[in-house]
């Protein structure tokens, strides 16, 4: 009897400990699950002090957690921030005014030791550097000046260095509100997804360029002299633009008016179809910022800052037609903000709350709300995929 009793505690012992190495075994894939959703983005900023500069900001989808670190500090005001598709080069402005403009710099970034080191800097050849973007082939960046008027083609090695060479484009104009369309003010640079073409926001001039480009001999080449302009409704401002996947679309904020236009793309030509109030109220020195489309094309989302601070969410109907389907209050000054990965939140860049939101987002309805995940980051305006 007593064996029996001994054989039977030791059953229990090891199923006890059976289970508890289960379990142990258990959390640590989970554990690892919840690791491997980690999403990552670099933040572009402006800055007040050397200890401050591009943030790089883990996002866990599962948790909802958000961690932040600085790891690009001592740059002025780093605003825009972009990679290459592997990930290996970083390129941001500085948006600064001076003599030669503002700044263009790049960064190499190596995954498995983890460390980013400086490449090249060199001067914008215009003020205030507000947007960026690689060539498609991803041996050139364009530049667009706010200040100078211009965008400027800077040809970069494959390393990450920047060929201190660049083709300078200067735009001329102005438009009807006087305080902010006194001249030239390039504000976006877009590479059409299929054709080698260029777009460029004006804010200034109320237009969109469309510059075609050609490659050859491994580099790259704008031809200005065969730019198609096309006017914008007088004082509206076009700020930032996104294409639909087919590129036949193109979605345009109008800064000053708050509104969003939608263009059709046909044949080399801009044509304006529909163009939607982002506010009840009409203004012409408004402070709409910044737009993004859903993957599959269904909704569009745009930041509002000044007195509303908001996103507007849209339905994009059959043939492109624009719905406005909710407005949601967001912190002061939400600029840039950016999808998920599969597409459950939007993270939102409150510059004057010096903080990131979290906001789940409904895949059927496009519909957001508002969750409790914030962390503190100062003035982030930028977030690119990392």
């Amino acid at each position: 009897m007593r064996k029996r009793v001994i054989v039977c505690l030791f059953f229990v012992l090891c199923l006890g400990l059976s289970c508890q190495k289960e379990k142990k075994q258990e959390e640590k894939r989970s554990k690892k699950d919840v690791t491997t959703v980690v999403e990552n983005y670099l933040i572009g900023t402006y800055t007040d002090s050397l200890s401050q500069g591009i943030n790089l900001l883990s996002f866990n989808p599962v948790t909802q957690e958000l961690e932040t670190q600085v790891v690009l500090d001592s740059i002025p005001n780093p605003s825009f921030v972009v990679t290459n598709k592997a990930k290996t080069i970083i390129a941001a402005v500085g948006e600064i005014q001076s003599e030669k403009g503002g700044l263009l710099q790049t960064f190499s970034y190596d995954k498995e030791k983890r460390i980013f080191q400086k490449l090249s800097t060199v001067a914008t050849l215009g003020n205030d550097p507000c947007t960026l973007t690689f060539f498609p082939n991803e041996n050139a960046l364009v530049v667009g000046n706010y200040s100078g008027g211009n965008l400027a083609a800077f040809p970069i090695a494959s390393s990450g260095e920047i060929k201190n060479y660049p083709q300078v484009i200067q735009h001329e104009g102005n438009s009807i509100t006087k305080e902010r369309q006194e001249k030239a003010h390039v504000h976006c640079v877009v590479f059409h997804p299929t054709e080698n073409k260029l777009f460029v926001a004006d804010l200034g001039n109320d237009t969109i360029d469309i510059i075609p480009y050609i490659e050859a001999n491994n580099q790259i080449l704008l031809l200005p002299e065969k730019t198609i302009s096309t006017k914008m409704p007088f004082g509206s401002g076009p700020r930032h633009l996104v294409f639909n996947k087919d590129g036949n679309k193109i979605y345009v904020v109008f800064e000053l008016t708050n509104e969003i236009a939608v263009l059709d793309y046909t044949d080399n030509k801009l044509q304006l179809m529909e163009v939607k109030s982002l506010t009840d109220k009409k203004t012409n020195l408004g402070s709409a910022a910044e737009v993004r489309i859903n993957k599959e094309n269904q909704f569009l989302y745009v930041s509002l800052r000044g007195e509303d601070n908001q996103l507007v969410a849209f339905k994009i109907n059959e043939g492109a037609s624009l719905e406005k389907i909710q407005t949601i209050p967001t912190e002061l000054s939400p600029r840039n903000f950016i999808l998920s990965k599969n597409e459950d939140f939007i993270l939102v860049a409150n510059q004057d709350s010096n903080s990131i939101v979290v906001y789940s987002r409904d895949k059927e309805t496009g519909l957001l709300t508002k969750t409790s995940s914030k962390i503190n980051v100062h003035k982030p305006v930028y977030f690119c995929k990392f």
